[in-house]
């Protein structure tokens, strides 16, 4: 026998064994069983919760609900609503250091919580103290709508640093029958925080 007959012999087994091997492989390879997951467990709710499918099922707010704007009594007399304003001076040709015609009363701190009349027309003034050596201001509040305040200012008559030489000084005329409520404050502007200890003013006029 040959070599080259040998040779081709040789590779026959050689090729047979291959083919073996490779057989035996996928016979005895196994696949593995699927694997078998654990039941997400249900959540538990504590007694009288609702159920939640009844939460889920509630749509949530796209905005939220804007906050209903406060309410005021109205005057009686007049139907004016009676929310605080800050007033703005409707006249400004007479000074506030100088004397005014048709101002029935004059009034200074001493006086706070009285309460006045006057007929339309009438003016009344207020006369409160001023710091001219620190920045604080009186913050006005008006109420009401039987008053108008015609101008207010400050002006200082010397040069005393303490409070009585500074002068604040604002003048309300009467415009229409009803009631009216002056209030002010003294603080740091443009918005003191008030304490217990902050000098206060107040008025209610009542225009006949």
């Amino acid at each position: 026998m040959d070599n080259s007959h040998l040779s081709k012999k040789n590779a026959g087994v050689f090729i047979v064994l291959i083919l073996l091997v490779l057989a035996g492989g996928c016979v005895t390879d196994t696949v593995s069983p699927p694997a078998t997951s654990t039941p997400a467990e249900t959540p538990t709710l504590p007694p009288g919760h609702l159920p939640l499918s009844t939460i889920t099922a509630t749509p949530y707010p796209s905005q939220i609900p804007a906050a209903s704007s406060p309410r005021f009594t109205p005057d009686p007399l007049t139907g004016c609503p009676m929310n605080s304003i800050v007033p703005e001076p409707v006249d400004t040709s007479v000074p506030v250091r100088d004397p005014m015609p048709g101002i029935r009363y004059s009034i200074n701190e001493s006086e706070s919580g009285r309460t006045i009349v006057l007929e339309q027309g009438e003016i009344v003034e207020i006369n409160l103290r001023w710091a001219p050596g620190v920045a604080w201001n009186w913050g006005m509040l008006l109420t009401g709508c039987s008053l108008e305040m015609l101008n207010d200012g400050y002006y200082d008559t010397g040069t005393d640093f303490w409070n009585t030489s500074g002068h604040y000084r604002a003048r309300y005329r009467a415009v229409r029958p009803g009631s009216s409520y002056i209030y002010g404050e003294f603080g740091l502007p443009p918005h003191g925080t008030a304490t217990e200890s902050t000098p206060r003013f107040d008025l209610t006029v009542n225009v006949k």
